[in-house]
């Protein structure tokens, strides 16, 4: 109707892979948004399950959605794909096994506008099989934050919620042709930050409009968590190589970060290969001695917990 002339389109993208059990209420939390302007694009992955079937019968009830079927080749694949055909000033992705808040688009892009900023986001509630918990993450106190892309760069590095892109929407104009990798374990930490390298402006509000679901992650055998640490490295080097050559004023934080986690992940692995050792000697650490003790003992005991506790969220940050 009339309001939907004036407010921009937003392309969420929703990548999908064998979630019939969640799949409903995901898509019902975005068909149903206070937001009506919505480009809606499922990507099933190659499901083996009825999820492809569910996204169809959706599609056939809401002219917004387009749903694309390709061969099983992995989420970042998946969510490239959706890339692709964004139409929208704004875009999103959200998880197939997630769910939002009936009035996140509604309230984010209000608040994109009130800021003039590039990017929102917004915090989010875990949600167990019998409960749901919201945790009280972020440095950010305030109820609405802005922060220069700067400075949103250096909390970063003290929050892996930052890293996130579920609880973001983005101006389609940062995506120049930024692109997840492909076969990775890990991939939001390999795309987020370089979208806010292109933003002006950040905002963060502390509203939970994201309900993030905690599952019981497979329990991962040795090989696949050394993949996940591997590509996690190739991210870190990747991401300070990137930042501190665009921000000459964050080389060394970045570099102090990078040469800490390759020396967490060293004690982290079964077997460190000579790659790992040769970065370690390339981004050798600082300033070794107690820190990097209390530090190592630390991380040995805490780090396996932690690395099993959200799917693959949880960074080491």
């Amino acid at each position: 109707g009339e309001e939907m002339q004036n407010l921009e389109l937003i392309s969420v993208i929703v990548p999908v892979y064998n979630v019939e059990k969640y799949i409903r209420e995901c898509l019902d939390s975005i068909v149903n948004q206070t937001y009506k302007n919505l480009q809606i694009i499922l990507v099933d992955d190659g499901s083996t399950d009825n999820s492809g079937k569910i996204c169809d019968e959706f599609a056939k009830k809401d002219s917004r959605i387009t749903v694309v079927h390709q061969e099983n080749q992995g989420a970042g694949a998946a969510k490239n794909t959706g890339l692709e055909l964004i139409e929208g000033e704004y875009f999103s992705i959200i998880d197939s096994d997630d769910y939002i808040d009936l009035s996140m688009y509604e309230k984010m892009v209000s608040l994109m506008k009130q800021y003039d900023s590039d990017i929102v986001q917004c915090l989010f509630k875990q949600v167990y099989v019998n409960k749901i918990i919201m945790r009280q993450y972020s440095t950010l106190k305030k109820s609405c934050t802005v922060l220069t892309r700067q400075k949103y760069l250096q909390h970063f590095l003290s929050d892996w919620k930052f890293a996130i892109f579920a609880t973001k929407i983005f101006k389609t104009s940062l995506l120049g042709g930024v692109r997840f990798p492909v076969g990775r374990k890990i991939d939001d930490e390999f795309f987020t930050y370089k979208l806010v390298c292109n933003a002006k402006r950040i905002v963060n509000t502390t509203e939970p409009f994201y309900f993030y679901r905690m599952r019981k992650s497979s329990v991962m055998n040795n090989n696949a968590k050394n993949r996940l640490i591997y590509d996690r490295i190739d991210c870190f080097v990747e991401r300070y190589e990137y930042v501190s050559s665009r921000f000459p004023k964050l080389r060394k934080t970045y570099y102090n970060k990078l040469s800490d986690s390759l020396l967490f992940y060293r004690s982290q692995l079964t077997d460190v290969s000579e790659e790992l050792n040769a970065l370690i000697k390339k981004y050798p650490y600082k300033q070794p001695g107690i820190l990097i003790k209390v530090f190592n003992k630390f991380s040995k005991k805490k780090g396996t917990e932690r690395f099993e506790e959200n799917k693959n969220l949880i960074l080491f940050e």
